[in-house]
């Protein structure tokens, strides 16, 4: 079954029976390990998913190898067949993932895809309109890294950002690719990820076996008169809320199958 809109359900993936007909699930985190699903509670979600055939998406960081070797299992736990989709966001484990699970469905996440989400783009008097529409583009827009993309890994998707800076997919190259579409997250863009977390004293979350999460408990706002938008710290990733920044010009956010958050993830 296939969805326009997304509803991000935090990172286990809690209250997929109250989402609407026709509306798909979306967990998980792209900024940190300690944010996965369980495998067992992956089992879960796409057992609970299909049940009522709706879509979901498995949203994952970057991985040091370490990492990336205990997070196997969560993949492993994804049912074959199931209609998960695992958004990507680093190169290591699109090349993992790819070889052990040839047949899972993968997309680019937003720490890939290239965009800069810098509040500072929408009010910098140095740039021009074209200068701004550039710093929306990314691997999406490129022709050719879309086809290399596509046969070697079968990407099809790239998750995004709404933007007023943003682009869309421009149209395929002559050797395909025109399947490719945009996942767009809406309305907290991700602006920066860093490794150290405020939340465990500063230290890389790697750095610790697991994690109670202190980061779900809230988050704090980022001020500075420059940056034209208030930025939000949660966990180890800075977010912007995109209807605070400057509106662009008409058709300039990219459309695509959206995944809504009510607070930043």
């Amino acid at each position: 079954m296939s969805a326009t809109e997304y509803r991000y359900l935090g990172p286990d993936g809690e209250g997929i029976a109250a989402l609407p007909d026709g509306v798909g699930a979306a967990l998980g985190s792209e900024y940190c390990v300690h944010l996965l699903p369980s495998p067992g509670r992956m089992a879960g979600v796409a057992g609970e998913a299909s049940a009522r055939r709706i879509p979901v998406v498995l949203l994952t960081p970057y991985f040091r190898d370490a990492e990336l070797r205990r997070a196997i299992p969560l993949f492993r736990a994804i049912p074959e067949g199931a209609d998960v989709d695992v958004a990507v966001n680093d190169w290591g484990a699109l090349q993992a993932v790819r070889g052990l699970f040839p047949r899972m469905k993968l997309s680019l996440g937003r720490l890939l895809s290239g965009q800069k989400r810098c509040p500072r783009i929408g009010v910098s008097p140095r740039l021009t309109e074209e200068g701004r529409a550039w710093h929306g583009e990314g691997l999406f827009s490129s022709t050719r890294a879309r086809e290399y993309l596509a046969a070697g890994y079968g990407i099809a998707r790239y998750h995004v950002d709404e933007i007023p800076w943003g682009g869309g997919i421009p149209p395929a190259g002559r050797e395909g690719a025109a399947g490719a579409s945009l996942c767009v997250h809406t309305p907290w863009a991700m602006v920066t990820v860093s490794d150290a977390c405020p939340w465990i004293g500063g230290i890389s979350s790697s750095a610790v076996a697991s994690c109670p999460r202190p980061c779900r408990g809230g988050a704090v706002a980022l001020r500075e008169p420059s940056m034209g938008a208030e930025m939000v710290l949660r966990g180890k990733a800075r977010f912007v809320d995109g209807r605070d920044l400057p509106k662009g010009p008409p058709g300039g956010a990219p459309g695509g199958v959206k995944i809504y958050y009510a607070e930043p993830p």
